[in-house]
């Protein structure tokens, strides 16, 4: 029999034909207070099947229930039978032997019931599906070692993850609220230039993801180095509400990339630098090669004779003194021409850069006497006008020999016809800095190409006469040993190529300064 109870809370007290999912869904609706106007409760289920979903959880739940549908109105003080069924002629039953004070809800009542039944299990579903989105993200974010924060439009933070908080030096409660800008950059304003455009802002107005290198500020007004992306989070109706802004630490990346790089530029430079040289080496090679050949022919012939002269037994006194004059003249052709041989080993050699003091008069005579031949065969006349003293600046004598040289050649090579070259030199009045003329009576240089002559790869020569490295070697070399080159030409009117370079005693006087 049913239970007979009171009802003294003036709940409305319902029973439930049909005990499948819609009254499992009717029952979980009731308990989670769903509807929580509705002040209602189930007082009895019935069903054929009493193993159905609903009418389980009922049973468990200490609610009557029945496979017997009569039985439900026997429930004391019971006020509405609602038929999950959908079926007409149980409803005709019922309504015809129900009492009077029991409402029975017909056909469309109960597919309005169905329909609001249903429409819970959806919003249960979506409830589900939304909680577990919202866990999957948190974890997401929090799983992840990149600093992660979601912004509002306003720019303001309303997620944040631990690692954007440990790259800010911040706690969560210290974060929230707070503008984007304050935390990453310590800015009183979003953080927009031509030169760190905000991708932020790009994401609010184009919809689309946005990426930017950004120097980012810590509290202790320390920096560093963070790649940025950006996300935009849609709402329903398609609109930009929120920012995803994902930024990652590239500050040790970057420091190793760019002394990746330039090692590779250092060592791309000093090869290019003894490619450069060897360049020179070769038109020297090819000059000193007629240069070297007249003294060893003499030195042949007077070695020859002597050998002549003592077998035919010409061993007076006097011929001894001839010998001994061809001896003297074969000694000094000898030793020129080891000059020669070890001047242009010295040039060819790839030697570390080792500053001292560097006698300009001495470098100039070993390039001249490596670069005279070149320049007889090119018609070139030179004169020399450098002090006897005082010419000495402190750098690395295979590298300024490099200088020079280049200069030589490029003087000779601008006046292919021939002409004057004359190299000058002086020392300023303090003894500060020392300078160096190499001027030429050549084609000269034209107003537009002026401003490019020390660029990497610009040459004005013929296609295969060079690759246009001479005179940027030259500018490099001189700019790092302190000094500076300056050039003034017109057509017609020949070049003057001036090189400045630091006096070796203002070196010493530094070094003595900086000794204990």
């Amino acid at each position: 029999m049913p239970p007979s109870k009171s009802n003294p809370d003036g709940k409305l007290r319902i029973a439930v034909i049909g005990g499948g999912r819609r009254c499992l869904a009717a029952l979980e609706m009731l308990e989670s207070r769903a509807l929580q106007n509705l002040n209602a409760e189930i007082v009895g289920v019935a069903d054929l099947n009493p193993q159905a979903d609903g009418i389980t959880r009922a049973r468990e739940r200490g609610i009557f229930t029945t496979t017997d549908c009569s039985e439900l109105f026997g429930v004391h003080q019971l006020d509405l039978v609602i038929e999950l069924t959908d079926d007409c002629d149980l409803l005709d039953d019922l309504a015809a032997s129900k009492p009077e004070s029991v409402g029975v809800i017909g056909k469309a009542a109960s597919r309005l019931f169905h329909d609001m039944i249903s429409l819970y299990q959806q919003l249960e579903v979506r409830k589900d599906e939304v909680s577990m989105a919202s866990s999957f993200s948190h974890a997401l974010i929090n799983a992840t070692s990149e600093a992660v924060m979601a912004l509002d439009g306003d720019y303001r933070i309303r997620r944040i993850n631990k690692a954007a908080l440990a790259q800010a030096g911040l706690t969560e409660l210290e974060a929230q609220g707070k503008y984007c800008f304050q935390v990453s950059h310590q800015a009183i304003s979003p953080c927009d230039s031509p030169a760190s455009p905000c991708p932020m802002k790009i994401t609010l107005s184009t919809g689309k993801s946005a990426h930017a290198i950004h120097e980012h500020v810590q509290q202790d007004g320390s920096s560093h180095y963070c790649d940025v992306s950006t996300y935009p989070l849609f709402n329903r109706r398609n609109e930009v509400v929120q920012v995803l802004e994902v930024s990652r630490d590239t500050t040790a990346e970057m420091a190793q990339r760019i002394e990746g790089r330039l090692k590779a530029v250092k060592a791309d430079l000093a090869r290019i630098v003894q490619e450069d040289k060897l360049i020179a080496l070769g038109k020297l090679v090819a000059s000193v090669a007629h240069e070297i050949n007249n003294p060893i022919t003499g030195i042949l012939n007077f070695v020859k004779f002597i050998i002549k002269g003592l077998g035919e037994g010409r061993q007076s006194p006097a011929d001894l003194n001839q010998y001994q004059g061809y001896l003297s003249i074969c000694a000094q052709e000898a030793d020129r021409c080891s000059s020669i041989v070890r001047n242009l080993l010295s040039f060819a050699r790839q030697q570390v850069q080792v500053s001292r003091v560097v006698d300009l008069n001495e470098l100039l005579k070993a390039i001249i006497m490596l670069t005279g031949h070149r320049m007889k065969l090119s018609n070139v006349d030179l004169t020399v006008d450098t002090p006897s003293a005082e010419m000495e600046a402190w750098g690395d004598p295979s590298q300024l020999q490099q200088v020079f040289t280049n200069l030589i050649f490029n003087a000779i090579e601008a006046m292919p016809g021939g002409g004057k070259l004359r190299i000058a030199g002086g020392v300023d009045a303090q003894r500060q800095r020392l300078w160096l003329d190499f001027t030429d009576s050549g084609e000269g240089i034209c107003a537009d190409n002026l401003p490019r002559i020390f660029e990497p790869f610009f040459t004005t020569k013929d296609k295969g006469a060079g690759v246009g490295l001479g005179l940027s070697m030259v500018y490099g070399i001189v700019r790092d040993h302190g000094g500076q080159v300056e050039v003034k030409s017109a057509p017609g009117e020949g070049a003057t190529f001036r090189v400045v370079l630091p006096h070796a005693s203002v070196h010493q006087a530094r070094e003595g300064a900086m000794a204990p």
